[in-house]
């Protein structure tokens, strides 16, 4: 891990991550799964994981649009300060999250998803 060239620009971010962990926490709520409430914990893990990567910074260059309620977001992320923006930190919470949600099949997905996110920003830190 030797670390990341800062002039290879922004990492790239595991945006897909939440709304699989989100699809797989909404069908086994909706299907009355056994262990639904490890299902409602993927839905909550799902929210928080989206809420984070959603922010990204406006390029100075380019023709990079704003997202709709970008700004309110990245203000909210913010306020965590070194907590979101540094990398090692976001695998450990991407570990952290992924572990409760492997215990249901329909979320099964998800949790993969999380570690291959949590591997990437081993990677890129």
């Amino acid at each position: 891990l030797g670390g990341r060239d800062p002039r290879q620009g922004p990492p790239p971010k595991p945006r897909s991550v939440p709304a699989v962990m989100l699809t797989g926490g909404i069908v086994a709520v909706a299907g009355q799964f056994k262990g639904w409430y490890f299902a409602a914990y993927a839905i909550a893990a799902g929210v928080l994981v989206c809420l984070l990567e959603y922010p990204r910074s406006k390029r100075k260059k380019g023709s990079t649009m704003e997202r709709c309620g970008q700004k309110y977001v990245t203000a909210v992320v913010k306020v965590f300060g070194p907590l979101t923006r540094n990398y090692y930190i976001r695998a450990v919470l991407h570990a952290a999250l992924a572990v409760p949600a492997g215990f249901l099949l329909s979320t099964i997905l998800g949790t993969v998803c999380l570690g291959i996110a949590s591997g990437i920003y081993l990677l890129v830190s």
